[in-house]
Parts: structure tokens; sequence; C-alpha cells
């Protein structure tokens, strides 16, 4: 009979009333030294050490020169996604973020223990989006030519525009959702990156380029996550409403759209980028589905 093997670590789940899920994992530490052999043998094969050719060192020597910090580094890059995408796929979750990972215990010859910190998708209640649309709408005032001038085209896509953003703000008001804070954090941080790049870019550092603005740091921390947080709730929501209305988008819709753009490089980079394309179009199809509501 054969014997079963034991897991080489155990996990904990830890659900959030935030929807944020905490992954709480102890990995042995024989799966650890394990690796740490395999790290110091790959770093032996490549390391040169004076008195011995180049892969021929032994291994005591290699550790010493390239020190244990160096090399836990790496077992902890090697171990930490392979044990995440286990514990994912053994849990049966859909995180939709990559993972905030913190190495909470990390003794020599004693199991490790690490937090995984992701999300999933969370629930929406559209709550009585239709009916709030449907008054929203009849309120919008219609744009009326002058007597004997047809209507505009530039016209036309002002009003349209107009009604879909007020059926966004709605959208925005009305629907309900808690966010992951671990998901909105990760947005937030991902705009103060491109921030601070962007402001050495111009050769500034980040303080001056915020006095220019106006502005504290602080203040722009709360804008980008007030920024995000209506974005994710709008988007769940309409993805929702897309899904029960059964909104789907055809290889023709997308072809059509990429003939309408008179730009080649724009044009080139959707063609490149046909999922995306096709998020937007369904995403305009369906405020176009409320708009008739």
């Amino acid at each position: 009979m054969a014997e079963t093997k034991k897991p080489t670590s155990k996990i904990n789940l830890n659900h959030l009333p935030d929807n944020t899920i905490e992954i709480e994992v102890t990995i042995d530490q024989k799966k650890i030294k394990e690796e740490y052999d395999r790290v110091l043998a790959d770093f032996q094969k490549n390391t040169e050490v004076k008195g011995f050719r180049k892969g021929k060192a032994p291994k005591e020597k290699v550790e010493k020169v390239i020190g244990q910090n160096e090399i836990y580094q790496q077992v902890i890059n090697n171990i930490l996604p392979r044990v995440y995408q286990r514990a994912v796929e053994e849990q049966q979750l859909k995180p939709i973020i990559s993972p905030r990972a913190e190495l909470i215990s990390a003794k020599d010859d004693k199991d490790w223990q690490v937090k995984f910190t992701t999300c999933q998708l969370p629930e929406v209640d559209l709550n009585n989006y239709k009916e709030e649309v449907k008054k929203v709408i009849a309120k919008e005032t219609i744009w009326t030519p002058e007597k004997g001038k047809p209507a505009t085209k530039e016209n036309k896509d002002l009003q349209k525009a107009k009604k879909f953003q007020t059926i966004i703000d709605t959208l925005a008001k009305t629907v309900k959702v808690t966010l992951p804070k671990v998901l909105i954090d990760n947005e937030v941080n991902q705009k103060l990156a491109a921030l601070v790049e962007k402001t050495e870019k111009l050769g500034l550092s980040i303080d001056q380029y915020l006095a220019t603005l106006g502005k504290t740091a602080e203040e722009i921390k709360n804008e980008y996550q007030q920024e995000s947080e209506k974005n994710w709730k709008l988007e769940l929501a309409l993805n929702k409403i897309s899904d029960e209305k059964k909104v789907v988008v055809s290889d023709q819709d997308i072809d059509e759209a990429l003939n309408k753009i008179s730009n080649p490089k724009e044009k080139e980079q959707l063609a490149n980028q046909r999922y995306m394309l096709s998020s937007m179009i369904r995403r305009q199809k369906t405020l176009e589905l409320l708009q008739n509501l």
C-alpha cells in the first residue's frame, strides 16, 4: 500500500468583513531546507571562489562568499509564489490582485509562518438602480434645435455624454458594495508610484510638484482613494448589469469600432488589445441600454 505523503504546508483562511482574504500558511522547515540546498547548488555552479575553478568550490565556501541572507532571499523569491499558488488552488479561490506577502516568522530549523493578503471580486447589490436611473433620465433636459436648424452631430454626442455621466453618477450613489481595503490600497499605491515617476521625469521632487498643485500628499492620496472606490463600484455594477442583461460583444462590433479610429498608431494598439476594446464596447452597450430604460 502506497504511503500517504504528508503536506508540506498548513493553510488557514480568514475572510475579513470588507471581503479581504488573509491566507496564513505554515511551511514545513524540511521544505525550506530542501529549497535552500537547491538555491545554494545553483550558486555553486556559477560562483567563482579564489583557489577553485568556477563551479568546483565546496558549498561551504560558496555559502560564505554569497552570504546566507542573499541565499535566503532567493529561497523566499522561489518558494512563496509556489506556496501561494498551491493555497489558492486548494482553497478554490479566485483572487483579482497579486497578494501582499508578509513573512511572520522565519527562524532556522523552524517552520516558517507566512501571511498572504488578497481579495476576490465582492458581491454587488444593484439595489433599485432601474427606478433611480429612470428618474434621472426623465429629469434630463433634452436639447431642442432651433426651428429650421437640424441637430448637429456635436450636439447629439454632447447630449449622449451628459446622459451617460448622469447614469454613472446615479449608479455610484445607488448600488451597494463593500470594497476590500487591500484592493483600493493596491490601486492607490500604483497611482502614487506613477505620480513619483512622473515628477522625476519633470526633474521635480514630489513635494515641489505637490506645491505647484497646492495640495498635500495626504490630500492626493485621499483623492486617489475616492476615485478608485468610485471606479471599482461602477465597474462592478456595470459588469453585473451586463451579465444580467446578457450584453455580448461580437467580432463584428470590435472590427467596426476599429474601423472608426483614424489614428493609425491608436488603431494598431487597440487591435492588439481586443479584450480591452471588447470590455470598453460592452460598457458602452450597457450604458446605452440603461439610457433607454
